[in-house]
Order: C-alpha cells, then sequence, then structure tokens
C-alpha cells in the first residue's frame, strides 16, 4: 500500500455504517447541488470600452514563431559571467590551445623524422 494511501486512511475516521473495505477507509462522495446559472446578459447595446492604442507592427508578433520568444526567456535566465571571469578564461583557453599546438606539432616532427628515416 502507498505511504500516502496509509496516511490518509489514517488521518480519515472510520466509518460504523459503511462496508468493510479490507481495513481501508473509504470516501463516500456527496451529492451537493449544482450552482445556479449564470443569469442571462441583458439584451441591449453593450457599452464600448475606450480602444487602446494598437501597436502598428503587432502583425510581426503573429509571423514570429513561438521558439524565438522561448529563446529569448531563456536568454533572460542566464547567469552571465562577470568581465574578470571572461578575461581569465580567455586566457586559460589560449595558453591550452598554444601548449596542444606545440605538443601536436612536436609528435608531427617525431613521425615525419621515423618516416623519413625508415622509408628514404
Amino acid at each position: 500500500m502507498a505511504r500516502t494511501t496509509r496516511r490518509r486512511a489514517a488521518a480519515a475516521p472510520a466509518d460504523a455504517n459503511a462496508p468493510s473495505t479490507g481495513g481501508q477507509a473509504r470516501r463516500v462522495r456527496e451529492n451537493l447541488p449544482r450552482p445556479a446559472a449564470a443569469p442571462a446578459p441583458a439584451s441591449g447595446p453593450r457599452p464600448h470600452a475606450p480602444r487602446r492604442s494598437r501597436n502598428p507592427f503587432g502583425f510581426l508578433a503573429r509571423l514570429q514563431p513561438r521558439f524565438v520568444a522561448d529563446i529569448f526567456g531563456e536568454l533572460r535566465k542566464v547567469t552571465w559571467p562577470t568581465f574578470a571571469e571572461t578575461r581569465y578564461l580567455t586566457v586559460v583557453v589560449a595558453i591550452v590551445a598554444v601548449a596542444v599546438g606545440i605538443l601536436l606539432g612536436g609528435i608531427d616532427l617525431l613521425f615525419g623524422w621515423i618516416v623519413e628515416r625508415l622509408f628514404f
């Protein structure tokens, strides 16, 4: 039996008149009256609300796909790095790139020297 079901059964008072359901409390649905229907609107001319100014380029909003709005929404949630963090990480990337370039260049020179000695 699920934990929430056990909690509900323990919290609900046992009804003496209810049929036995194997030790579980059974919730009885109450028949409540339905709410009254809403009154019909008056059959007369409706008062007009003052017109709001419209965006002259509002039609472009319909042309914009929803995913573009989602992208802008996600970009607002991003925590952007500070200038100091950006500068530090740029220096780290430059140093790693130079080190890997030197390593790969050395390996290339080594393999070139080996191939030249073996085959020429």
